[in-house]
């Protein structure tokens, strides 16, 4: 005996303020484009020394030069992480930029008075260069970056300030201004770009989720469909080709009429499923299965009293037990079947016996019995069902009495 119950199982939640999530995430991710063009933004104010004629002379060509170089490198790796949040920078790239940020950082300090500022674009580079390495290989490359930038500057500031305390103080304060710049500009320009890319991946990931739970949803509603017609076609067939057969016509007459109201408790089910208050009561389900089985000439014998169910475990096994009596009269010629059900420890027990469960292997090779486990599962129960030594077929479901 197959059980073709599938597998169902919805979280109740509030509702969210419809379109809440969506302004959230374009706030992100326009707080997100906003820190990148803040680091561009610095990249425009690196130049400072050339409007303001703080070059020392033949300096400028070279500056332009460098500064062009780097603010094309940190475009295209912009363009790189944009694309993959991770991947680490390419050989070239790296000996590109390290080689584009040392020189303008380093000749940019012995440019003129304002020369630190270049430096701003040499922790940008250095930060294009770590993104993607592992921290430690990161703290490598910014003690290296900071150490180089302090030992080529303190050699180059040595080569153009006088030696008068005041030159001197202000040496060691634009040294240091370069090599802060060099050790934490990196961070900004990292985590900015990661930002980003980490809003624009949730937003991808909240537009996925809400697709699987749509199609999840349709998947409900076929398993329910298949249960309540499945159900009802399968009693339809059965007392249409009971009421073919009678010869006494009053009693052919009241099978059809029985059909009619099952066609009709059917639509009724359909439109409640439709309105989500279709309910399934355990109670409702044994006198179903008994005046079907009835019908069929199959002695019913319901044992224990369904009423000391809770409310959800009856209405979750009342679906079982309608799915069990679909396939007592596809998969078996019963004569006898036998509903028990009882609360022991805490736990609603419901188990359905029949004779007659045909030898075709079919009984307990279904896919139907696992998709009703899995949905047992949910509810914290569980599911035993197989052909016994006597060749009856036995289906026991287990379900806490307070299950949600």
């Amino acid at each position: 005996m197959a059980v073709g119950l599938g597998y169902r199982h919805r979280v109740h939640t509030s509702p969210p303020v419809p379109g809440f999530e969506e302004r959230r995430v374009r706030s992100a991710r326009r707080f997100g484009r906003i820190g990148v063009m803040s680091t561009v933004l610095y990249l425009l104010l690196v130049p400072i020394p050339l409007f303001l004629d703080a070059l020392r002379p033949g300096f400028a060509p070279i500056m332009v030069m460098l500064y062009v170089a780097g603010f094309g490198l940190h475009v295209w790796r912009i363009r790189e992480l944009m694309q993959s949040l991770g991947r680490p920078a390419a050989t070239w790239f790296t000996v590109a930029a390290s080689a584009v940020g040392l020189a303008v950082t380093v000749v940019g300090l012995g440019s003129g008075s304002l020369g630190f500022t270049w430096s701003l674009l040499g922790g940008i580079l250095l930060g294009d260069i770590v993104g993607g390495l592992r921290a430690r290989v990161t703290a490598v490359w910014v003690v290296m970056a900071s150490v180089l930038t302090a030992v080529l500057g303190f050699w180059v500031t040595g080569l153009i300030y006088p030696t008068d305390p005041e030159s001197q103080a202000f040496r060691w304060i634009s040294l240091g201004l370069a090599v802060m710049y060099v050790a934490g500009m990196w961070i900004l320009d990292v985590e900015r770009l990661w930002w980003l890319k980490a809003v624009i991946d949730l937003d991808g990931a909240r537009r996925t989720a809400a697709e699987l739970a749509t199609a999840r949803e349709r998947l409900r509603l076929a398993d329910d469909l298949h249960d309540i017609l499945g159900h009802a076609l399968e009693v339809v067939a059965f007392k249409s080709e009971l009421a073919a057969r009678l010869p006494d016509q009053e009693r052919a007459r009241s099978e059809m009429v029985e059909v009619q109201r099952v066609a009709r408790e059917s639509l009724s089910e359909v439109r409640a499923l439709v309105r989500d208050t279709r309910t399934t009561d355990l109670v409702t389900e044994i006198a179903g299965a008994r005046a079907v089985l009835d019908s069929a000439g199959v002695v019913l014998v319901v044992r224990g009293d369904p009423t000391t169910v809770g409310p959800t475990a009856r209405n979750v096994l009342g679906r079982v037990l309608r799915e069990a009596m679909t396939n007592v009269l596809r998969h078996a010629e019963p004569s006898h079947c036998t509903i028990e059900i009882h609360v022991e420890n805490g736990d609603a027990r419901l188990r359905v016996v029949n004779d007659g469960a045909l030898p075709s292997g079919e009984a307990d090779a279904g896919t139907g019995l696992a998709a009703l486990d899995r949905y047992l599962h949910e509810h914290a129960g569980h599911l035993d069902a197989g052909l016994t030594d006597d060749g009856t077929f036995r289906l026991d479901a287990i379900l806490p009495v307070g299950a949600r």
